[in-house]
């Protein structure tokens, strides 16, 4: 292929990426022309990825007296119509449009006990599946590597794994979903801006920054003759072309909504863009949207494989908006009454209002969903190439129990898990994570992974989620 545009590959892998004014590098979506031969061009081309995100204080799911309002009705086959009508008033109806690509799993459990703080216990269980100890309670240290660090220290050595957070700086439970070793917690960052900064290697610092958060310039200016370049090459198949132009369109998209002067340097005046500062409570779910908007993009054009998102602190403080109306801290909501302890007064209505925050947490997931199925790839589409995975750290409200700890899958892995299903299990966390590493491609001494969390618990893979 003759291309003048500055192109490169990363080592070892099919990625291409395009090198532009003032050291821009950005990553290429999947395109047939460039990164496989034609006899090659079948199933399994792209690069398998998993994306974890967390939410907290449980679900409002069947416990005691409270009704069920998060599962579908009977465990099985799922489509977008069974989940549109039968399931229509159980939280998992949100994802309907994306049924056919789902795996929903009850009966996950939290495999260890947490005799000091259940929020801060249960977050560092979630991606490792180990033991924790140390620290104080609200601090604790988990005892093995989290699943993230996992896929991408064998799948993508020298990228460490998209750790993110929105929430604030300080809190009594701050970060602790991802683990790069035993007691090694993963920094979180909590700026989008500031992420797509990065990925796109410019600096907060540099005078590009500004310029880009000022809409006086998109990263696509910078890439303009490159991409032009590329576009004009004979062999660029019209594929090819249309999926370029999908991806500058996904670069600008990104950035507008990213990037704030708050992602900038102190002393830059004028505000820019709708965010504020990301740690703010007002703006919780558009900044999770917008941490979506760059993990999808990330992935898309190969930048990581392996991410994370912590929506909220452990004990998630998060008052929500919704439909109009400015809930209670959701951590008083999944007790029922306004404290973070045990004595408070009732909050009227606080199961309906879980139940709502419930929705609003999957209508968030549903949004990055509705991102990597609009990345179109030669087989279909990224969603298709690799996992999201929704999850939460406790079962339920009032007594943060660690059962029925809910894990919603969507994606195949290029054909590696069975989809389209609600099952009905009980297994720890640690085989799930099992599962998800093997269908990403993790192996051990060769052999696809059978092992993963603390080696005293049960092991193996699910069999069922499979192929």
């Amino acid at each position: 292929m003759t291309l003048r545009a500055p192109l490169r590959f990363r080592t070892g892998s099919r990625r291409a990426f395009l090198v532009g004014a003032g050291g821009l590098c950005v990553g290429l979506p999947l395109l047939e022309s460039l990164h496989f031969p034609r006899r090659a061009r079948a199933g399994g081309i792209g690069a398998t990825f998993a994306l974890f995100v967390r939410a907290g204080n449980g679900v409002q799911q069947a416990w005691g007296d409270e009704p069920e309002r998060f599962w579908p009705r009977t465990a099985g086959a799922i489509t977008s119509a069974s989940l549109t009508t039968t399931d229509a008033d159980r939280a998992v109806s949100e994802l309907a449009a994306h049924a056919p690509h789902l795996n929903l799993l009850r009966g996950v459990n939290r495999p260890f006990g947490t005799p000091a703080c259940g929020h801060s216990e249960s977050l560092v269980q979630c991606l490792t599946g180990a033991q924790n100890t140390g620290g104080p309670s609200n601090e604790p240290n988990a005892l093995g590597e989290s699943a993230d660090w996992r896929i991408a220290r064998e799948l993508h050595p020298g990228q460490d794994p998209m750790v993110l957070m929105a929430g604030p700086v300080s809190a009594y439970v701050g970060a602790g979903l991802s683990w790069s070793a035993a007691r090694t917690r993963a920094a979180a960052a909590r700026d989008p801006g500031a992420v797509y900064l990065d990925m796109m290697g410019i600096s907060t610092t540099d005078p590009l920054a500004r310029l880009v958060a000022e809409r006086r310039l998109s990263t696509n200016d910078l890439l303009r003759d490159e991409f032009d370049a590329l576009l004009r090459s004979p062999d660029l198949s019209s594929w090819d072309r249309r999926r370029l132009q999908t991806h500058r369109e996904a670069i600008r998209e990104t950035e507008v909504g990213v990037l704030t002067c708050d992602t900038l340097p102190a002393g830059w005046a004028g505000e820019v863009g709708a965010l504020g500062d990301p740690t703010q409570n007002d703006v919780r779910p558009e900044v999770v949207r917008r941490f979506m908007d760059v993990m999808a993009l990330a992935v898309a054009c190969g930048y990581v494989r392996a991410g994370c998102l912590q929506v909220g602190e452990g004990n998630d403080q998060t008052q929500y908006e919704i439909g109009g109306t400015r809930y209670p801290r959701f951590h008083w909501i999944s007790h029922r009454i306004y404290s973070d302890g045990a004595d408070g007064d009732p909050i009227p209505n606080a199961v309906v209002l879980h139940h709502d925050v419930d929705r609003l947490q999957l209508q968030m997931f549903r949004h990055l969903l509705d991102r990597l199925a609009g990345y179109e790839t030669p087989t279909g589409t990224v969603l298709e190439d690799g996992v999201a995975v929704w999850l939460n750290d406790l079962g339920n409200g009032p007594p943060h129990g660690g059962n029925n700890v809910p894990w919603l899958l969507a994606g195949s892995c290029q054909g590696r898990l069975r989809t389209g299903a609600f099952h009905d299990l009980d297994v720890p966390i640690n085989r799930v994570l099992t599962t998800i590493l093997q269908a990403v491609g993790c192996t051990e001494g060769g052999a696809p992974l059978e092992r993963f969390g603390d080696p005293g618990l049960a092991q193996g893979p699910i069999t069922e989620l499979l192929v």
